[in-house]
C-alpha cells in the first residue's frame, strides 16, 4: 500500500486529471456514478424489505448496509463519478494544481448527471417490477418519506459526517495498489455510514426520485429544501473542504 503523503499525491494528480474532463464527460460519469449507487441502494431495500419485523434492527440494518457499498465498488472498478468523491477534488486546488472554476464546473456538471442517472435508475427499477412486492414498496416509500421531512441542520449535520466517511473510502482506495485492497478499503467506511444512516446525496437522489414515482408523500419543494439541498452542502463541507483543508496542511504542504 501507499504511505499517507504518496496517497495526497494520488489524490492530487486525480483531481488534476477529472478537472481536465470535458463537460459532457463529467456529465456521463455521473451519470454512471448516480445510477451504480442507485444499484447498490436496490439491493438494500430488498434485503432489508421484511428482515426488521424478524429480526434485530440492528443486525437488518448491517446486513443491508454490507450491500449498499456494491454501488461504490463499481465506480471505482469500471468508472463512474459521485458529487461526494468528487469532492476531493479541492486538494488541488490547494495545491494550485486546477482553479476554483474547473472545481466548480467539475461538481455542478457530476451533480447533475448524479441526478440524471438516479432518475434513470428509479424508473427502469419500477418498470421492471423490483417494487410490485407491498414489503419492498413499503420499505421505499417509508425511507424517502423519512428523508423529505428531516430538518435542515439536521441533514447538514448527517451529510457532513457521511462524506467524512466517503472521503476516507476513496483515500483508502488510492492507497491500494490491487483491486482487492482498494474493494476492501472502500467497503468498511462505506458499509458504516450506511449503517449509521447518514445522508448522501446521491444516493438520496435516488431514493428521493423512487419515492415520488411510487407515490410518497412530498412535493418537490420539500425533496430539495429538506434534503437535497442541504445534503449536498454537508457533504461539501466535510469531503470538500474540512477533509481536504486538513490533509492539505498535514501532507501536501508541509512535503512541498
Amino acid at each position: 500500500m501507499y504511505d499517507n503523503y504518496e496517497t495526497a499525491n494520488n489524490v492530487v494528480n486525480m483531481g488534476i486529471k477529472k478537472a481536465k474532463n470535458k463537460s459532457i464527460d463529467v456529465f456521463l460519469f455521473g451519470i454512471l456514478g448516480g445510477f451504480f449507487i442507485a444499484l447498490g441502494y436496490m439491493g438494500y431495500m430488498v434485503v432489508t424489505q421484511t428482515m426488521r419485523t424478524r429480526v434485530d434492527t440492528g443486525l437488518a440494518s448491517f446486513l443491508g448496509a454490507s450491500v449498499f457499498p456494491v454501488g461504490i465498488m463499481l465506480c471505482i472498478v469500471v468508472g463512474g463519478s459521485l458529487f461526494t468523491s468528487n469532492n476531493l477534488l479541492t486538494l488541488a486546488l490547494l495545491d494550485k494544481k486546477i482553479s476554483l472554476k474547473n472545481l466548480l464546473r467539475n461538481w455542478t456538471f457530476v451533480w447533475l448527471g448524479n441526478f440524471t442517472g438516479s432518475i434513470i435508475a428509479a424508473v427502469l427499477a419500477v418498470t421492471a417490477g423490483l417494487y410490485k412486492s407491498e414489503a419492498v414498496h413499503s420499505v421505499a416509500v417509508h425511507m424517502a418519506e423519512h428523508k423529505a421531512i428531516l430538518g435542515f441542520s439536521e441533514a447538514v449535520a448527517s451529510a457532513f459526517f457521511c462524506n467524512v466517511l466517503v472521503a476516507l473510502g476513496v483515500w483508502m482506495t488510492m492507497s491500494g495498489k490491487d483491486l482487492i485492497s482498494k474493494v476492501i478499503g472502500v467497503w468498511f467506511p462505506i458499509m458504516l455510514f450506511v449503517l449509521c444512516g447518514f445522508q448522501h446525496v446521491v444516493a438520496n437522489m435516488y431514493v428521493l426520485s423512487l419515492g415520488k414515482i411510487l407515490g410518497a408523500h412530498y412535493t418537490l419543494g420539500e425533496m430539495f429544501m429538506n434534503n437535497l439541498i442541504p445534503v449536498t452542502i454537508g457533504n461539501a463541507l466535510s469531503g470538500g473542504l474540512i477533509f481536504p483543508a486538513v490533509y492539505y496542511f498535514l501532507l501536501v504542504k508541509n512535503k512541498n
